[in-house]
């Protein structure tokens, strides 16, 4: 069995308060991207899985280009490198 190689990383994402329920239908529906929880101040956290480094940077250009997010900053990376499994 092989691992695909994957790109993980935490964000947070800060939206507009009264629009941040939009905001995260918006990113519930971009793939590779999970949100974990969201509070009043328009703060969510969501995690990014993506195959490699150009997706990855893509898909976090993307977050940032959302209508009603004010910024998005990742605050962890991690690398899980292909190997090969028995």
């Amino acid at each position: 069995m092989v691992n695909i190689p994957m790109h993980i990383s935490g964000v947070i994402v800060h939206a507009r308060p009264e629009r941040a329920a939009q905001v995260h239908e918006r990113l519930a529906a971009i793939d590779g991207v999970e949100v974990h929880s969201s509070d009043v101040e328009g703060k969510l956290i969501v995690t990014l899985e993506k195959e490699d480094e150009k997706t990855t940077v893509d898909a976090f250009g993307l977050l940032n280009e959302l209508p009603d997010v004010l910024a998005a900053t990742m605050v962890y990376h991690h690398f899980e490198p292909e190997s090969d499994s028995i």
